[in-house]
């Protein structure tokens, strides 16, 4: 009798335990479902947001790299490198933190109207196509985006004038929160 309590007694102190695994795995396995969920929910929402500042013309792109038309790269300040839009204006601007330029932060702004702009979606990836024309007082741009539902963002921007082309890579923000500085323009 005392071995067939003896047994009982070991099963309820076994059962508990292994009952608390379980339950520990399905509660990592719960946890775990409901981050995935969340980052969804912060793509679907990252993604609406680029939908509407491309369909808008509302965006800024701050550039954490620059290559040039040899693939030269490199790293630069997004605070001072961007190209914004603003429905009907624009601007393009390349800046150095060690240098001082014509703008005031060791480089070149150029400011003027936007014309032709179009956009196309790929719905296979969400992607948008964006291309327009920066019109301004020292030349005319030619402005070709690609921008992915997360945010990324590159940029080709060729000079109709003098033949030159920077490509910037970063991330599209709405303009009211984008933390760039804008130097004096040419």
């Amino acid at each position: 009798m005392k071995s067939v309590l003896t047994i009982l007694m070991i099963a309820f102190m076994v059962v508990p335990a292994f009952t608390q695994e379980l339950s520990k795995k399905e509660q990592k396995q719960l946890e775990k479902e409901l981050k995935n969920e969340q980052k969804a929910e912060e793509a679907a929402q990252k993604a609406e947001i680029v939908n509407v500042m491309v369909h808008y013309q509302r965006f800024v792109l701050e550039a954490h790299t620059l290559r040039d038309k040899r693939g030269n790269s490199v790293n630069v300040s997004s605070n001072i490198n961007f190209i914004a839009s603003d429905s009907i204006s624009g601007v393009i601007q390349v800046g150095s933190n060690t240098y001082i330029g014509s703008n005031g932060v060791g480089g070149i702004t150029v400011e003027g109207s936007i014309a032709d702009y179009k956009y196309t979606v790929h719905e296979k990836s969400g992607s948008y196509n964006i291309s327009y024309y920066l019109r301004t007082p020292v030349g005319s741009y030619d402005v070709r985006l690609t921008v992915y539902p997360d945010g990324r963002a590159d940029a080709d921007v060729s000079s109709t004038t003098w033949g030159d082309r920077l490509r910037y890579s970063g991330y599209v923000v709405p303009p009211a929160l984008s933390k760039v500085y804008k130097g004096s323009s040419l």
